[in-house]
């Protein structure tokens, strides 16, 4: 790669191109099925997996789901992790054992000797409490959304984000205010 030629005309010297498509559901062969899909072409589902249509259920990157952590909205969390959880959660209902989805999303990886995690559902959030250095590549960033912490990215400051998914895992909110301080009384559930 030397350069990219934007649609303008412009051309840009380069190295390196990352390109971000994004992604869409391959849903279409339902549209006529009668089982809900939503404006973005996600299968709807419950806390159980379950489609409006009874005895069909979905899971994975193709559905939104209420997300117990964000008061039961609607979402898509495109992650193994979560498919994983979906699917157990599907099976668990289709064997009819009444089991709810409530579980806090997490992701994690290391490339290039760099640990990176996340926990939370951070769409929406209005702002961002850093701890850490962020020139050494040490840190850990609070999303937050008015006063609430919605969700934590971190990088080499393990283990805070495992942390903060067992917080949120218990219903507990852990406030702004607390990390803008540094009080970290939250950990053991003796804070907000």
């Amino acid at each position: 790669l030397k350069e990219v030629v934007l649609k303008s005309g412009k051309v840009l010297r380069a190295d390196v191109c990352v390109v971000g498509v994004g992604a869409v559901p391959a849903t279409g062969f339902l549209k006529q099925s009668g089982v809900n899909i939503d404006s973005k072409g996600f299968i709807v589902v419950n806390k159980m997996m379950q489609t409006n249509i009874p005895g069909v259920f979905a899971a994975g990157d193709a559905v939104t789901f209420p997300l117990a952590l964000r008061n039961n909205k609607k979402v898509n969390v495109p992650h193994w992790q979560m498919a994983h959880m979906h699917g157990r959660i599907a099976a668990l209902n289709m064997l009819a054992h009444g089991t709810e989805i409530s579980t806090v999303p997490y992701l994690w990886t290391a490339m290039f000797g760099k640990s990176i995690r996340y926990a939370g559902h951070g769409e929406g959030f209005d702002d961002v409490v850093i701890q850490g250095d962020l020139d050494e590549l040490k840190f850990v960033a609070f999303y937050t959304k008015s006063d609430e912490v919605v969700a934590v990215a971190s990088m080499n400051y393990d283990p805070i984000v495992s942390k903060v998914a067992e917080v949120l895992a218990a219903g507990r909110t852990i406030r702004k205010r607390d990390v803008e301080t540094g009080d970290m009384s939250w950990l053991t559930g003796k804070g907000s």
